[in-house]
């Protein structure tokens, strides 16, 4: 008897045991810490990220950056893109056990159309004027205006689907984003703010045999060293992102590998066009010429990334290469365009920046090209709360202090209407969006707005090869180029890496 006992719990024990060491964790340090678990109401890439284990789109991106459809499985659309009639995928439910419909997509849409909320994103569905319940599994979508980049738009990390019955519990926004529930193969366990968020395998998830691992645990480290010493002293499964110019200290550990993926975000100098040199098309070509973007590459980001051929990066739906001008380094062609300009003894400009150490160090490196061909540059390094009052603050255009900004854009709908509408259209001038270079031309505009008059592919793509040949010649900014994106892992590990657009992917990791 007391033999009998002793095997059962031996056995009992190594059962125990095995248990455990099947149960997988993945634990990733990042950058900062998020600001809620309201995708609706975020606009910062670490919280979608995380909110992204939680919450599913209608359409999602692959890790090509190509739309793919995801609780939504098709859709029509009338020529002129002002009707879109959306399918949905059955036997879909949400974490508390709402089931995911058509009337779940209306409430759902209603919330980000509806320009009273007050949600960060509200501006991204303006153009959505009524949602209708078709059937429990279609609903058809009216737009208050042609908008060919809808379905791309649906595709954004805020376009979530939220369990209605959540929505109607916590009508506040301070108590909602604490409490979030979606359709995700994770739920929400806990956020200590500033130490971890907590994520555990939702068991009921629609997509059979995911997720791989039972907890996911992100914690914020803004420190670039503290989160490699974290992955190479094995704290941490992997990091995001990892800095390109410590990414050669993982390259000996044979624990350790270096996810290496294209990225969408383009990086620029905007150009005050209402700075009356700057508004003069030959001084910007100047600038554009004035640039080795390779060594810019090299400087900012170790060299890992592709120089710019257009006013938008390879991975945007539409991109078209642009080769003329052919803005080579050529700093004699900037002298005799900044003198054929009027300016024969070159410019005084000056150049803003975060303080952030890769973006004053490539500062600094475009402050010593740019004065071999005449600009010289006086650098403000500013953090970002300032830098958000100073630069999107400007309510009046004339009072933009700067002559040149140092920053970068993400296309996140992954389509052409995204990477050029926000940064060149004459209604997106700062306050209202993001055309901080307060850049104006009628043919742009033009081009822009054809471009969302139609869901024809064809035509679409025919808008925007025009609007990026007038843009490239024109050259509102100073265009620099698209650093790759970089994730630093253990070698066993598989399925954590980011999207073109910034975003991490992690809801198919496994270890091997």
């Amino acid at each position: 008897m007391t033999l009998f006992r002793r095997s059962s719990l031996a056995l009992g024990l190594s059962l125990f045991m095995a248990g455990a060491a099947y149960a997988q964790d993945l634990h990733i340090s990042m950058y900062a810490d998020i600001t809620g678990m309201d995708p609706q109401d975020t606009s910062d890439n670490i919280s979608y990220s995380v909110q992204s284990g939680v919450f599913e789109r209608l359409f999602q991106f692959d890790p090509a950056m190509k739309l793919i459809p995801w609780l939504a499985t098709g859709y029509t659309s009338n020529a002129d893109a002002t009707e879109f009639v959306l399918t949905l995928r059955k036997g879909v439910t949400f974490q508390d056990g709402t089931p995911f419909d058509a009337q779940a997509v209306k409430v759902n849409l209603d919330r980000l159309a509806d320009q009273k909320k007050g949600l960060k994103r509200n501006s991204l569905y303006n153009m959505i004027s009524s949602v209708t319940v078709i059937t429990p599994n279609q609903v058809r979508i009216d737009l208050n205006r042609p908008f060919g980049a809808f379905i791309n738009t649906l595709a954004h990390p805020s376009a979530v689907m939220w369990s209605p019955a959540v929505l109607n519990k916590y009508p506040s926004e301070t108590e909602l984003r604490l409490h979030p529930v979606g359709t995700g193969p994770f739920t929400f366990v806990d956020w200590q703010p500033g130490k971890e968020v907590h994520l555990e395998k939702y068991a009921g998830y629609w997509d059979k045999g995911w997720p791989k691992v039972d907890n996911v645990y992100f914690s914020p480290s803004p420190e670039d060293a503290t989160r490699v010493a974290e992955l190479k002293s094995g704290q941490v499964d992997a990091i995001y992102p990892l800095p390109s110019d410590l990414a050669v200290s993982l390259k000996d550990d044979s624990k350790l590998d270096i996810q290496r993926d294209p990225s969408i975000y383009m990086y620029y100098m905007a150009v005050n066009n209402q700075h009356k040199p700057l508004g003069d098309v030959r001084v910007r070509q100047a600038l554009n010429y004035a640039i080795d973007r390779e060594i810019w590459l090299k400087v900012a980001f170790a060299g890992m990334g592709t120089p710019a051929t257009s006013a938008m990066p390879v991975g945007v739906q539409f991109y078209q290469k642009q080769t003329d001008p052919k803005y080579s380094y050529d700093p004699a062609k900037a002298k005799a365009l900044l003198a054929a300009a009027g300016y024969p003894r070159g410019l005084d400009l000056k150049l803003w920046c975060t303080n952030t150490t890769s973006a004053v160090r490539a500062a600094q490196f475009l402050k010593a090209q740019l004065a071999a061909s005449g600009f010289r540059l006086t650098i403000t390094p500013m953090d970002s709360g300032m830098r958000d009052a100073k630069l999107w603050g400007v309510t009046q255009p004339a009072k933009a202090g700067f002559d040149l900004y140092y920053g970068g854009w993400s296309t996140s709908t992954g389509d052409a209407d995204w990477a050029l509408r926000p940064l060149y259209a004459t209604q997106s001038w700062v306050p209202v969006s993001y055309n901080v270079s307060y850049y104006s031309n009628p043919a742009v505009d033009k081009a822009i707005n054809e471009g969302l008059a139609t869901a024809d592919p064809a035509k679409r793509a025919a808008a925007y090869a025009d609007a990026q040949k007038i843009l490239w010649k024109d050259a509102p900014v100073t265009f620099l180029g698209t650093p790759d994106n970089l994730v630093g892992k253990r070698k066993d590990l598989s399925g954590v890496s980011m999207l073109p657009d910034g975003n991490l992917l992690f809801t198919h990791a496994q270890f091997h």
